[in-house]
């Protein structure tokens, strides 16, 4: 049962926070002053269109805790992940399957899909698979909560999404994990270890995956574009990326940032060799910081220019198939029966994979077994989250929404969504900084956190099936307040953490 060493890690920054509570403003005004000089920093909401000003992003005081079985276990599946959405996003059938009742209501995966049929279609010019990934998880307590009692052995790893596009926040866990370290040093404390906290270095994990897939192009002159948003609050982390990019090519890569309405403006596509021309300049790769909702497309300007992406020779990250892969649905057909067993050939991968996945249903169709689960959810909606197919940290429903939704929809609404397992979380306590919230960081509050593992995986698809490079490395935690529903830094739900693991 509760192992008294394992209540104290979970317990460990109630004791700090008491002992340390007269220091506390000082250890948050040094932690915020280190935040500004070591870019651990977002753009205002206010002007998310300027650099000259900004804010600290919002991040934990501590690190918090997280069981270190499962934080090794999201470690040890990922290659096999990144694996798996590599070969998934080569099987065109298998897409356009599962997406067939989706897309009848769904029209930004409609017209997502309407660009893969284009490109098969018209036969894919790039084999080249560049794949950065994120798989997000939560630690789901499976046995029965007493006050004065916890099995740890009922922990387990549930998959929350995979995240195959615009992979974000790397460089704010890095410069956390280094925060983190900074503060149990300036409280007069031993720095934990790197089996309690980590080593994290996922802008390596994700540069060497951009870097190497550069390399086998063997045109040093060709171009990166990296396709963002017009405006965005977060730019500082994705220049993380790009700086690291100038290091490891040693200043010779060449990155340009454009908007989808700048693209279409800027690109040209060579329709006798399909290169992607920039002015005299030949794209490379085309990596997508943007593109991921339907927001994105403002109009029909901006569907064009994916369009035109997607046919050419630059490789894409994530081409058009692995974005069609990264939906809820897949997530959700991937959990069936016999399933992974198509495309991983290890038993130990297809079993490891398939021990994380939470209990997830499709809505499709009008049968025994899907009536009895929408009745369930309708009846009992707090064991439940409904999830559109939507990315970037929203859009889901919870409790009586979920009642309400499955109540009003149709059968064509009903089918572009699914229903997932409610997580029931480890429940900690943290400090949660925040820009103008000086009275609630000084507050010990109950929290819960999503752990991120990142990976990449450089492969040839097709025929010639063929794994380059597959790595992993660097995580993140993203934790916000227990009765929070969505999640997400960037929408102001969550804040930067890492783990301190027990």
């Amino acid at each position: 049962m509760t192992s008294l060493n394992k209540q104290q890690d979970i317990d460990y920054i109630s004791e700090i926070f008491v002992k340390n509570y007269q220091q506390l403003p000082s250890i948050i005004e040094d932690s915020m002053d280190w935040a500004h000089c070591n870019g651990l920093i977002f753009r205002t909401k206010e002007h998310k269109d300027r650099s000259d000003i900004c804010q600290i992003a919002p991040f934990s005081l501590f690190p918090s805790p997280f069981p270190k079985r499962l934080f090794d276990q999201a470690l040890s599946v990922q290659k096999a992940l990144n694996l798996l959405y590599f070969k998934v996003s080569w099987d065109y059938e298998f897409l356009k399957q599962s997406h067939q009742q989706v897309i009848k209501s769904d029209e930004f995966t409609r017209r997502l899909m309407s660009i893969l049929d284009i490109v098969y279609k018209e036969g894919i010019k790039q084999p080249i698979t560049l794949l950065t990934q994120r798989a997000d998880y939560m630690c789901h307590y499976d046995g029965i909560i007493t006050e004065n009692e916890i099995n740890f052995d009922k922990f387990q790893l549930k998959q929350i999404e995979v995240n195959n596009i615009a992979v974000s926040m790397g460089g704010l866990a890095e410069k956390t994990t280094k925060l983190h370290r900074r503060v149990f040093k300036k409280m007069g404390m031993n720095v934990p270890n790197n089996d309690v906290m980590p080593l994290n270095e996922p802008i390596k994990t994700l540069c060497d995956g951009l870097y190497n897939a550069w390399k086998l192009l063997s045109n040093p002159h060709a171009v990166l574009l990296m396709v963002v948003e017009k405006n965005s609050q977060n730019q500082f982390d994705q220049r993380a990326i790009e700086y690291g990019l100038e290091e490891l090519s040693e200043g010779k890569m060449i990155i340009i940032r454009l908007t989808f309405v700048e693209c279409a403006e800027r690109l040209v596509l060579d329709e006798k060799t399909f290169n992607l021309l920039l002015g005299d300049k030949t794209v490379g790769i085309v990596y997508f910081r943007t593109g991921y909702l339907p927001e994105d497309y403002a109009s029909e300007v901006a569907w064009n220019a994916r369009l035109l992406m997607e046919r050419s020779t630059a490789i894409k990250c994530p081409w058009i198939g692995l974005q069609m892969a990264n939906t809820k649905k897949i997530q959700q057909v991937l959990s069936c029966s016999g399933i992974l067993e198509k495309y991983l050939t290890s038993a130990n991968d297809v079993e490891n994979v398939r021990s994380t996945f939470a209990s997830l249903w499709g809505l499709e169709r009008d049968d025994d077994e899907t009536r009895e689960i929408i009745k369930d959810a309708i009846q009992n909606p707090q064991k439940y989250v409904l999830k559109p197919q939507l990315e970037g940290g929203g859009g889901n429903y919870f409790d009586k929404e979920i009642t309400e939704k499955l109540q009003s929809f149709t059968f064509e609404m009903r089918a572009s969504h699914i229903l997932m397992q409610r997580i029931r979380p480890l429940i900690v306590k943290n400090c949660l900084i925040r820009p103008f919230d000086d009275e609630n960081s000084k507050k010990l509050q109950n929290v819960v956190s999503e752990l991120g593992i990142y990976g990449s995986l450089i492969g040839i698809g097709g025929k010639d099936e063929e794994v380059k490079l597959n790595l992993v490395g660097g995580h993140i935690l993203r934790t916000k307040l227990e009765n929070v529903n969505e999640g997400g830094i960037a929408v102001g739900a969550s804040v930067v953490d890492s783990p301190f693991l027990f």
